[in-house]
């Protein structure tokens, strides 16, 4: 298991502020590239995740700690295994979580199709680069999750979306990052192109300049939305790669 963060706690809960204060908007690319157990986008009151178990804890929580309030975390999971103790829906769902692995809010992973009008499945573990969008309004209180494929332009309709008062678990500052862990089966997780922001929607990265990964051939959903070229913005030449290798995951991306 393993976690990777922005190195600096961000602000978010000023009560001299508005309920703006706690908006955000991020939006990266990620590939699992076996069903280990899966990733998550977390934010959390700290760095230390030193006590967090492997497998169907997602380098998060452990058997003590798991759905305490103290914990102040908000994530979004990719899960690629059904933990039945944690009610997972099924072993390929996105879910909302609040302190604990049992989610607030969970869908069998897939996006929507803005040509066809429905949803298209996705399979996590596929190997194939999926692009999420997570995005929180502190005015309307409202936790938007959307996913697509890499060449699929942001769908209209997010994937889950969830009305909830973050007030309730961030502290004044926050960090942000990601978990992985595997289980018995040995799996890479990677984030290759990750946009964070505070201030609106985080910033668009230019794709082509991604760390390229091994995947199969050319995606199944060509068909569906290509994405513009006018959706891609340049990236700054100042961002860096960081690359986190651990006992069973590994993580690459970009900030």
């Amino acid at each position: 298991m393993g976690q990777a963060f922005h190195g600096f706690p961000i602000p978010f809960n000023n009560p001299n502020n508005s309920s703006n204060s706690l908006s955000f908007s991020t939006s990266f690319v990620f590939s699992i590239n076996a069903p280990g157990h899966g990733l998550t986008f977390m934010i959390s009151p700290s760095m230390d995740f030193t006590r967090a178990m492997p497998s169907q804890f997602l380098g998060l929580f452990n058997s003590s700690n798991n759905g305490n309030s103290t914990n102040r975390i908000l994530a979004v999971e990719f899960d690629t295994v059904k933990s039945n103790e944690f009610l997972d829906i099924d072993g390929n769902h996105v879910g909302i979580d609040v302190n604990g692995l049992v989610s607030v809010e969970s869908a069998p992973a897939a996006f929507f199709s803005n040509h066809q009008s429905k949803n298209i499945s996705l399979k996590l573990s596929s190997e194939d680069p999926i692009r999420a969008w997570i995005e929180y309004s502190g005015e309307d209180m409202l936790l938007n999750v959307t996913l697509a494929p890499l060449d699929i332009s942001k769908p209209k309709f997010p994937l889950l979306s969830r009305k909830m008062n973050l007030s309730e678990i961030f502290i004044e500052k926050m960090y942000v990052g990601f978990s992985a862990s595997t289980g018995n089966i040995t799996s890479e997780h990677y984030v290759v192109g990750w946009s964070f922001s505070r201030e609106g929607r985080a910033k668009d990265f230019n794709l082509t300049m991604l760390p390229s990964l091994s995947t199969s051939s050319p995606s199944d959903f060509d068909d569906f939305d290509p994405i513009p070229p006018s959706d891609s913005a340049t990236l700054n030449s100042k961002h860096t790669k960081l690359i986190l290798v651990c006992a069973f995951a590994a993580m690459a991306f970009i900030i």
